[in-house]
């Protein structure tokens, strides 16, 4: 049976973590103190804050860290923290994920540490490590799926960015709003026709950044984090989206996209792990990854200018939102190649 996360009904401040985070953790810590642990802030977080907290008396076992992370402001807005918090117990149920949620309170967590260090550019793209990073989710696609009538969450996120682009006055995106009827109507059916719950729709990471991949090299493993954009859609949304973020996020240079053989060394991996061994690894499917890609780039630039008026957090939302909408209409032709237009 998996563990419930003991419920605090408070509030942490980023400013005063350093003592706050102590009126708590004897819940789960007995014996640790501002003394005996070291808190770390790790800044590779675009939506949240995120720190770790350690075990000074132990410097070289992290089995027993920490992670605590403070919702963004607003986020509540297109995040349900809900829902983030039942994949990753389910998740834990599957033995998909081995760190449990401990503490949840009013604006964030407090989970188990996974060992080992966030991947680079060049990390990813090595060919053993993305062999793991392959396996790791073809691992995650065959978590089971109940039959639901819920769309594909690329899909609902979408249209929950447009309206809060608008309720926001952000900029005007009505060639968007026009791509987005198309692709949901008569794309999506037409790359995915009947898509199969467990099959082509399945639970997916949705955020595959390479700083949401944790490589640990004592035990030669990868771990996934950052759950909060977890829902059921495409599984070649989840793999073109992993293949964008090859750029990275700070200096993101996406000609860095894994190249034709690259794709298919990791696709041959993940189809074996999955049990689809009938798959047949091609040009023509890659392309099919290519026209997700795209929708991957429209996506996360809806996305970025969304927190530009929202986030607190110091990142260029607009510039970045900017280019990744700029990747998407570079990709627009091949998306639409069958579109009349």
């Amino acid at each position: 049976m998996t563990m419930q996360p003991i419920v605090e009904n408070r509030t942490l401040t980023l400013s005063n973590i350093s003592n706050e985070i102590y009126e708590i953790i004897p819940i789960i810590r007995p014996d640790w103190n501002a003394s005996n642990t070291r808190l770390v802030t790790f800044t590779e977080g675009i939506t949240n804050s995120i720190l770790g907290l350690f075990n000074t008396r132990t410097p070289d076992d992290e089995s027993d860290a920490l992670v605590i992370k403070l919702f963004g402001e607003h986020t509540e807005l297109f995040i349900d923290r809900n829902a983030e918090i039942h994949a990753m117990m389910k998740l834990s149920e599957n033995k998909v994920l081995s760190q449990r949620v401990l503490i949840q309170f009013k604006n964030g967590l407090i989970y188990e540490f996974a060992a080992g260090k966030a991947c680079s550019k060049q990390e990813v793209r090595d060919e053993h490590i993305s062999k793991l990073i392959a396996a790791k989710l073809a691992q995650f696609h065959n978590v089971p799926l109940k039959e639901t009538n819920e769309k594909p969450y690329v899909i609902t996120l979408i249209h929950k960015f447009i309206q809060l682009i608008d309720e926001h006055q952000i900029i005007d995106i009505s060639q968007i709003k026009s791509d987005v009827k198309i692709i949901e109507q008569v794309i999506l059916p037409d790359l995915v026709p009947n898509p199969q719950i467990g099959q082509d729709l399945v639970f997916c990471h949705n955020d595959l950044l390479i700083k949401n991949i944790v490589y640990d090299k004592k035990t030669d493993t990868v771990s996934f984090i950052d759950f909060e954009y977890t829902h059921m859609n495409y599984a070649l949304f989840d793999i073109a989206n992993h293949f964008v973020e090859y750029a990275g996020v700070d200096d993101a240079d996406f000609n860095l996209y894994p190249t034709r053989d690259e794709q298919k060394r990791w696709l041959k991996t993940y189809f074996q792990t999955r049990g689809v061994s009938e798959q047949t690894i091609d040009d023509k499917l890659c392309h099919l990854v290519d026209q997700f890609s795209a929708l991957a780039h429209l996506l996360w630039g809806l996305w970025s200018l969304v927190q530009s008026r929202v986030s607190l957090l110091d990142f260029d939302y607009t510039g970045y939102g900017k280019l990744r909408l700029d990747c998407y209409q570079n990709l627009r032709k091949i998306l639409f190649e069958n579109v009349k237009q």
